[in-house]
């Protein structure tokens, strides 16, 4: 099977994005409001690439580029939402998106890329040349949601 992993497009919303999303968290969004999401994501410099497979979006990654005030301004690269579809999961497909996500951030000047995950998935990102590093903390502020995303 061919994958080709690209920037995402708002037409990617109806062809596998969100229900790719959806193996990771509840989504839990309508079309409409994915779109708008979309639209305003871009407008703040993030940046969604996905993996396709015969015109379906069977993974995601995306990449937030933050400029800091130490290190001369520097950027740093924020990796999230790493997500494959169920059918096609240990594949490679998250690898090849991780490393695709370093490349973007790479080209970007950053001059560290960062993320989160739970301990079970750390062997998975050191084989990719990410160390642990500091304590990531959580503090969730919204623990209910309904459809539209507000809390209940």
């Amino acid at each position: 099977m061919k994958i080709d992993i690209r920037e995402a497009n708002g037409t990617d919303l109806d062809h596998g994005l969100l229900e790719t999303l959806s193996s990771l968290a509840h989504v839990g969004l309508t079309s409409e409001k994915a779109r708008e999401i979309f639209r305003a994501r871009l407008r703040t410099g993030a940046r969604t690439y996905v993996a396709v497979a015969d015109g379906r979006i069977i993974g995601t990654v995306s990449l937030l580029i933050e400029q800091k005030f130490i290190h001369g301004g520097g950027l740093v690269g924020h990796i999230e939402d790493v997500a494959v579809h169920g059918s096609h999961q240990n594949q490679g497909i998250a690898s090849n998106l991780v490393r695709h996500a370093i490349a973007e951030a790479r080209q970007q000047g950053c001059y560290k890329v960062v993320l989160g995950c739970y301990d079970s998935l750390a062997p998975f990102y050191e084989r990719l040349g990410f160390r642990r590093h500091d304590v990531g903390m959580r503090l969730d502020l919204n623990t209910c949601y309904n459809t539209t995303g507000a809390a209940g």
